[in-house]
């Protein structure tokens, strides 16, 4: 096994929730370990509101559109349009901007592994060691605090949180589809929309 690294706090889980919470962390001063599966892109529509852009600083260059409408379309094809606050919602590729916020955490200092969590357990001091398998084989470290940003399904959660085990279970679908080369009547460039069919 790997000499084992102690770290204040491990982060599993590099989304926009756990790159940020050990951004945050490592802009503070903590030794944080950020670990995230590799390769790995979840279905997310990717919409950033204007307010959100401005507080994590966000560049113009990682939005792939502003989308200023909104429709959702019900399977009985009924159409609601909705206004969007703040003029706009920005719209990233989450495969460029989760990486965006992973290097910009290791910037400020946090350190990124690839690895997938295996288990928690407290060592005779009663410290937190997490054991991870990475990518030169099983590998644990000890920390003071884990912060499980791993998912809906969170592994972290279902061995530290009583009950967590017994979650819902959550399904997502993602795909991107081509415009065609002629487009529908009533399409707007700027529109976001949503159809739930079935």
């Amino acid at each position: 096994m790997n000499p084992t690294l102690d770290f204040d706090a491990v982060v599993v889980g590099g989304g926009p929730a756990g790159a940020t919470a050990a951004d945050d962390l490592a802009r503070q001063g903590v030794r944080v370990l950020l670990l995230d599966r590799a390769g790995r892109i979840k279905p997310c529509g990717g919409a950033i509101p204007p307010r959100l852009i401005q507080d994590f600083a966000i560049p113009d260059e990682l939005l792939v559109a502003r989308a200023d409408a909104a429709r959702m379309v019900s399977p009985q094809a009924v159409q609601v349009d909705i206004a969007i606050e703040g003029g706009f919602v920005g719209m990233v590729d989450r495969e460029q901007f989760d990486e965006w916020l992973r290097e910009r955490a290791a910037a400020h200092g946090a350190v990124r592994r690839t690895g997938r969590f295996v288990r928690l357990e407290r060592d005779a001091d009663g410290v937190c060691v997490l054991h991870y398998d990475g990518a030169d084989g099983p590998a644990h470290v000890r920390t003071r605090a884990v912060i499980g940003a791993d998912g809906a399904r969170s592994q972290v959660a279902a061995q530290a949180v009583p009950g967590a085990e017994r979650g819902r279970f959550v399904f997502a679908y993602h795909e991107v589809i081509a415009l065609p080369e002629q487009v529908p009547a009533g399409y707007a460039a700027g529109r976001c929309e949503v159809h739930y069919n079935g």
